[in-house]
């Protein structure tokens, strides 16, 4: 009998011990819902495949950073579908709604030219499943959505250059550094007669920009920070600032080169366009706010080997 009990007593170890050990089945349960390890495994290898295609070599240092990004975006990916699919099934959403398939046809298939709609999804890992279910996730949650002619305007007035127009912009190098002190320095040896170029390349802690004498090259309104933004777009061209710029990166000292101004387009010929893509745009905003409140209230459970960092 002491015998049997031990023997019992040892195939419970080894029974723990093989719990203890195997690969979990799930990768991620997102409210409860569990997402197999081999659907994850097989969205990545598609993934990878499809990057390899495009020149990625993931032997490489650069290569096998980019795949814990890849990772991170194929594990969200599946949250998202699985958030998508849960909400069009709660709400009985009609994923067989012609506007749907309109949408689809828009946004995918007419853009494939020559290339088979099924191959397009599996080269990207994808289900006709899971696009439908996405874009009757959007249609539902936009189609009620409109636009005033004010947002219509402010729509137009923030996009000349998708209209024939050119936005306002400017064409600026900046010195980057990290003290108020170190940035008045950098003004008196210009002032002093220092090329900026090089004194960008001496001083500037942005990397990408310093080898390059600090050029930035041209940009709009909305492109950089408010702080910088209001600066550069307010000096006169060929000045440089008369005081540090603080923004969240630090103190800049920026030299403005040349500032061209908008060219407005004519509203009245491209009306049509602008209230289409104003609409477009709102619809879309709609649509990710909509998901970010979904997403922030999930339920999330990553399987150990997967967890993120900073995930409970």
């Amino acid at each position: 009998m002491k015998k049997v009990t031990t023997t019992i007593i040892m195939l419970f170890a080894l029974l723990l011990m093989l719990t203890g050990c195997a690969k979990q089945e799930f990768a991620v349960k997102v409210n409860k819902q569990s997402i197999p390890m081999t659907t994850y495994e097989e969205k990545l290898n598609a993934s990878k495949t499809y990057y390899e295609k495009q020149g990625m070599d993931f032997s490489t240092d650069q290569g096998k950073s980019s795949l814990e990004s890849i990772k991170s975006s194929v594990l969200e990916e599946l949250i998202m579908d699985e958030l998508i699919k849960q909400e069009v099934e709660k709400n009985k959403w009609d994923t067989t709604n012609p506007e749907v398939s309109k949408l689809i046809e828009k946004n995918i298939k007419s853009q494939l030219k020559d290339m088979d709609y099924q191959v397009f999804l599996d080269e990207r890992g994808m289900t006709e499943e899971e696009v439908t279910n996405r874009y009757t996730f959007i249609y539902n949650i936009g189609k009620d959505v409109t636009v005033s002619d004010q947002e219509v305007q402010q729509y137009f007035e923030s996009h000349y250059s998708d209209y024939g127009g050119q936005d306002e912009q400017v064409k600026a190098s900046h010195v980057l550094v990290a003290t108020e002190e170190e940035a008045n320095k950098v003004i008196q040896e210009y002032n002093a007669g220092k090329d900026f170029s090089e004194l960008a390349k001496e001083y500037s802690t942005d990397t990408g920009s310093k080898d390059s004498g600090g050029n930035l090259d041209y940009f709009s309104r909305g492109e950089m920070v408010t702080e910088f933004e209001d600066a550069a777009f307010s000096q006169k061209v060929g000045s440089i600032s008369e005081t540090p710029v603080k923004t969240k990166f630090g103190y800049h000292v920026i030299l403005v080169e040349d500032h061209k101004e908008a060219v407005v387009p004519d509203f009245e010929k491209v009306k049509a366009s602008v209230q289409e893509d104003a609409l477009e745009n709102a619809k879309n905003l709609k649509v990710s706010s909509y998901y970010s409140e979904l997403r922030q209230a999930a339920q999330v459970e990553y399987a150990e080997d997967l967890k993120p960092a900073g995930a409970q």
